[in-house]
């Protein structure tokens, strides 16, 4: 019909199953998803930025020639980033988590930089909330009445009980095990971390940035 040339095609995927360390939480299983973009454009290759499913939308419309600009979303625009080999202000992500299944109420945020990644699991006082389907699978069934110590790389009791913060170093320790929060010698890094965090809160008008003064 004489319309490939002027159609843009986007291919996204989900998490699949809520596995432990994978959907409904935010480490990187839990985040990391395919995007695979086709604009008639733009030739074949790979873009590094780093964008999220927020971002879908302001893109689209800026393609679509409706908006380059949505400040009431809290998504961007990435078109000119595919046209571009460098990654500049392309850098880091926010996500967040707050329930999954009505039952599974436990809200969470993350900032996600090429190296380091905090996640501020709020409501740390409690035991993580695991999906019906995992909590019933044979697999984690079996983890438990066997007395398991890890699933996985990751010991159990960590999958149960999660710390106010957790920082990780995703080039030295990919699977995310070693919580460097509290960690003096990373202190900077996760103040600074909190502080964009917390910027972006204030940004998207989050309720839960109250959280902050009132640990």
């Amino acid at each position: 019909s004489g319309k490939w040339e002027n159609t843009v095609v986007v291919f996204i995927s989900d998490n699949g199953v809520a596995f432990p360390g994978a959907k409904t939480t935010l480490y990187e299983p839990g985040m990391r998803l395919p995007c695979v973009v086709r604009r008639p454009d733009v030739a074949p290759g790979v873009c590094d930025a780093m964008v999220t499913w927020a971002d879908l939308s302001p893109t689209l419309l800026d393609l679509a020639g409706v908006i380059s600009e949505a400040p009431t979303m809290h998504g961007r625009s990435f078109k000119n980033a595919m046209m571009q080999s460098s990654t500049d202000g392309w850098n880091e992500v926010f996500a967040s988590h707050t329930f999954h299944e009505i039952t599974m109420y436990y809200p969470m945020r993350v900032v996600r930089g090429r190296r380091y990644k905090l996640i501020w699991n709020i409501a740390h006082g409690l035991p993580y909330p695991f999906a019906t389907d995992l909590w019933a699978s044979e697999t984690w069934q079996a983890t438990l009445s066997r007395g398991l110590t890890h699933y996985g790389k990751r010991p159990v009791k960590d999958y149960l009980e999660r710390p106010r913060f957790e920082l990780y170093d995703l080039v030295n320790d990919p699977h995310e095990i070693h919580n460097l929060a509290g960690d003096p010698s990373h202190q900077s890094i996760l103040e600074d971390y909190q502080s964009r965090l917390r910027a972006y809160q204030q940004k998207t008008g989050d309720p839960w940035i109250l959280k902050w003064e009132y640990e």
